[in-house]
């Protein structure tokens, strides 16, 4: 991966402020979905997780149609920055209700999203894997906060992968479910691509008790909306990471101010890793 620093200065005292705090002080928040997985694989965009449920023929038979006209609607409004926020996130809030509720009634199972995370189309990037476990021997709290539609897969993923690690926490969309393991609704606050931060921990009381006692925090995301994942609680310093799988010299100029360090390509996670042992977790 290239590595893109726009402000080196500022990035260095990040690093600097958090590792003369200490490991103590520090956590890390990651999205999951082309940030801990590869973006592309065999030269396209790899699937999403909702995606996955929505091509792989695990519901209803008119389950895919109904979600892609949901999904031809509304992300186009996700991503066109000439409306306002406000509007587009009410339309986001809007898409995943009606998404979950299509969800519910084609028949979601727990055995649905054992397959898809068992199935091999996605993948840890190289390098994950020692880096969460270097996190968990130190002791430092990971938070993989997701959006997706169907995060119950994220953890049963990282359980089939051999790294759902004792310092891992998840901030995700879950379905509750009836005696026979349907899903019958979501448990709490429905997170969506534009209203991921910190404000949703308040739904996990435990979490915000391991968190409360630390002040630092490195970010880890490949979208605009993962900039936020921090807001919601006072820092003392927040260090931002960002993973440009495509390298598009527009995207990279309206993004770079919002992250400290840019990795662009599709690579491993050896930059990372090496940032959180070398530089900062000494």
């Amino acid at each position: 991966m290239q590595v893109h620093i726009k402000n080196p200065q500022l990035f260095n005292e990040k690093k600097q402020a958090i590792k003369s705090a200490g490991k103590d002080t520090c956590y890390v928040i990651s999205d999951f979905d082309r940030t801990l997985t590869y973006g592309t694989f065999n030269g396209k965009k790899t699937p999403s997780i909702i995606s996955l449920l929505r091509d792989g023929n695990h519901l209803t038979q008119d389950y895919a149609a109904k979600a892609h006209q949901l999904f031809d609607h509304y992300h186009a409004i996700e991503w066109d920055t000439s409306l306002s926020f406000s509007y587009r996130k009410s339309q986001m809030q809007e898409w995943w209700k009606k998404h979950d509720e299509l969800l519910i009634a084609s028949k979601l199972r727990l055995d649905d999203l054992k397959d898809i995370a068992q199935n091999g189309h996605l993948q840890l990037r190289g390098g994950v894997v020692d880096c969460l476990k270097k996190l968990e021997e130190n002791w430092i709290p990971l938070v993989i906060f997701s959006a997706s539609g169907c995060g119950d897969a994220i953890p049963l993923f990282m359980q089939h992968n051999a790294c759902d690690f004792s310092n891992i926490s998840y901030v995700i969309n879950r379905f509750s479910r009836d005696e026979n393991g349907f899903a019958k609704g979501i448990e709490w606050e429905i997170i969506h691509a534009l209203n991921k931060s910190e404000g949703v921990f308040s739904k996990f009381p435990q979490l915000c008790a391991q968190l409360e006692e630390r002040s630092n925090v490195i970010l880890i995301g490949d979208g605009l909306g993962d900039a936020e994942m921090a807001q919601g609680w006072t820092h003392e310093t927040v260090l931002k990471i960002w993973i440009l799988t495509l390298e598009d010299p527009e995207v990279l100029k309206a993004y770079e101010n919002a992250f400290d360090l840019v990795l662009i390509g599709d690579g491993d996670f050896d930059k990372i890793g090496t940032l959180l042992e070398e530089e900062i977790l000494v």
